[in-house]
């Protein structure tokens, strides 16, 4: 198991997950969102080749609708 820190909350995720396992190991629902791994924005392309490591930084930002 590895800690990391999503949206300021720790988190213990398996080893070896990329950004796609690690959204669906902590069952996020909404579509469309952002991610980005220690403030650098990981474009969905890279969801697959893009491995969490121990100590990382994750956000994981929903749309925000405005006006």
């Amino acid at each position: 198991m590895i800690k990391v820190s999503v949206n300021g909350e720790v988190k213990e995720l398996e080893n070896n997950l990329n950004v796609s396992q690690m959204i669906e190991a902590l069952e996020y629902k909404v579509k469309g969102f952002a991610v980005a791994v220690n403030t650098t924005f990981v474009p969905i392309a890279k969801y697959d080749e893009t491995m969490i490591k121990e100590g990382d930084t994750i956000d994981i930002l929903a749309p925000v609708q405005g006006g």
